[in-house]
């Protein structure tokens, strides 16, 4: 498995250190159903997430939460909120939410996946955790910690424009700001 972006985070919260954004609303949606909802948003649970997936070819984005994380609540508030997200989530990815703690089959199948376990498939050890997939449902890397909306909208480009597979996340950075 490549994890040519674990670092993430820590690169773009130098790099984009200082950032503010306008809080918007969440809409919380019945819980089990798709743990949280926000307007532009479409949050699926992951049976039906990676199903979506595949058949349309698009990248995913995991958003692993717990209910106590104030991190996590500011992720949904202030930055899935954020129209640039919306955009190219809706574009490229299909977006899942995972509540780690949850023992409760992470989609309509019986023997789907709980949460818990999920978290622990994909080794997540703090929260908010976003890990990111290729079209084909295998791990590119995970992005621990708390985004700002240009930040997670930098990764967003990087994974679905296909440059993690042949570019260190710096490189693609010093790219970026040169063109």
């Amino acid at each position: 498995m490549k994890l040519k972006v674990l670092m993430i985070p820590l690169a773009l919260a130098l790099l984009v250190a200082g950032c503010a954004q306008e809080e918007g609303e969440t809409a919380k949606t019945e819980a089990g159903s798709e743990a949280e909802a926000h307007e532009g948003v479409a949050w699926m649970d992951y049976e039906s997430g990676m199903a979506q997936a595949q058949a349309e070819g698009k990248y995913v984005l995991i958003d692993f939460w717990t209910d106590w994380c104030h991190w996590c609540k500011v992720l949904d508030e202030r930055t899935y909120t954020q129209e640039s997200v919306q955009t190219r989530l809706a574009e490229s990815f299909v977006a899942v939410k995972v509540d780690a703690e949850s023992r409760e089959p992470q989609g309509k199948a019986g023997d789907a996946p709980t949460g818990v376990a999920l978290a622990r498939n994909y080794g997540v050890q703090s929260y908010p955790t976003t890990w990111f997939l290729d079209t084909q449902g295998e791990p590119i890397a995970p992005a621990p910690g708390f985004m700002e909306a240009e930040q997670l909208v930098i990764i967003l480009d990087y994974v679905s424009t296909g440059a993690y597979k042949d570019q260190e996340f710096q490189a693609y950075m010093k790219a970026r700001s040169e063109g």
